[in-house]
């Protein structure tokens, strides 16, 4: 057992009018491909520098020891279970889900909370962010919904979902729950306009708001069907037909707020396998990487990004298809050290993509 185991300006005023909705429905506005690193902005807007090593995981729902396999595959648990040394600069980031959303267990929600203090101390930091079945479990305990809990497992259960990110950006990379809808990305590029303000301030200006209400929170929600006018995110139903239509402004704006990967979870891949550059056809400057591979089921899988010396991104899949010894070595001889630029070329091709090491450049 795990030691941690115990606890364009038609689109800018279209944003404006978006944003303006918001304000008026629920009083949460308060008016104010070679993947370069980020430009340098003349206030405090722009992302963090993105750290040495972020590794990925989502959708695990209420499972831990998936986790604990690919953190141990990946070299950064040792064979007791503890965290290995020398992870300064490391991210573990997970894009929600974490939870079942008809049992949600509490065990797993405190792990994940021991588990942020316990690597702090090892300077590897935890992100977690958002999903919808996190989301849904909250509105259910707003509603009166004990799912069979007592008051005080109910209250830290409602508290783990209050303290979660909607999203995360670091570099040129975005982290997500979901697909990024374009009123949510019009959103994020008026609230960078208007404020000069970090990205991830929204998580705190605006995102935890939402939690005044049930109703307040849907905007956010990955809400199916019968979406309001003025949601930011909901779930797109049909990803392809959505990007074919919305793409070009999708990746306009993208562009605008130097985004140049998104990785997302929320939609299973049966192939157990990381889609890697979803939607080339209709955003083709934006690598889009779908991350759920079924972890719990298949006990293996995240995705690593690596920034080089050179500031391009190295990033490399695991999953029960590309778990291999050649694989498990070189993450761990390469991707903790301090960063080097590999000479491997960039691929472009979504099936093969995903069973070897990509770089960008």
């Amino acid at each position: 057992m795990s030691i941690y185991r115990k606890s364009s300006t038609g689109l800018f005023y279209l944003s404006i009018w978006i944003l303006k909705s918001i304000s008026r429905t629920f009083g949460l506005y308060e008016q104010p491909s070679v993947v370069s690193p980020p430009m340098e902005s003349k206030s405090s807007a722009g992302s963090p520098v993105l750290p040495k090593c972020f590794i990925v995981f989502s959708d695990t729902d209420n499972d831990i020891s998936s986790v604990e396999n690919t953190l141990r595959f990946a070299g950064l648990l040792n064979g007791n279970g503890e965290l290995t040394d020398n992870l300064q600069g490391t991210t573990i980031l997970h894009t929600g889900d974490f939870l079942d959303k008809k049992d949600p267990d509490n065990s797993v929600a405190e792990y994940w909370q021991s588990f942020q203090q316990y690597a702090s101390v090892k300077g590897c930091q935890i992100k977690l962010i958002v999903g919808n079945h996190e989301q849904q479990i909250w509105q259910k305990i707003k509603a009166g919904e004990q799912y069979g809990k007592n008051a005080e497992q109910t209250r830290r259960l409602n508290s783990f979902v209050e303290g979660l990110d909607l999203f995360y950006v670091s570099g040129s990379v975005l982290f997500i729950h979901g697909y990024p809808t374009l009123e949510f990305l019009q959103a994020l590029l008026h609230f960078r306009e208007v404020t000069g303000k970090d990205l991830n301030c929204f998580n705190t200006d605006h995102y935890r708001k939402a939690f005044k209400s049930i109703n307040a929170l849907r905007q956010y929600s990955y809400v199916k069907g019968n979406r309001q006018a003025n949601y930011l995110l909901y779930d797109v139903a049909d990803a392809s037909r959505y990007y074919k239509k919305k793409g070009r402004m999708v990746g306009s704006v993208l562009a605008e707020l130097k985004i140049g990967i998104v990785v997302h979870g929320h939609r299973p891949q049966r192939t157990g396998v990381q889609v890697d550059y979803e939607f080339c056809r209709w955003i083709p400057e934006v690598r889009m990487i779908g991350n759920d591979t079924m972890v719990k089921r298949k006990g293996l899988g995240a995705t690593i990004i690596r920034e080089t010396s050179e500031g391009d991104l190295d990033i490399v899949f695991i999953n029960k298809k590309t778990e291999s010894n050649e694989l498990r070595r070189k993450i761990r001889e390469d991707f903790w050290k301090p960063p080097v630029s590999f000479d491997t070329n960039r691929s472009t091709d979504p099936e093969t993509a995903g069973n070897k090491f990509v770089a960008q450049g």
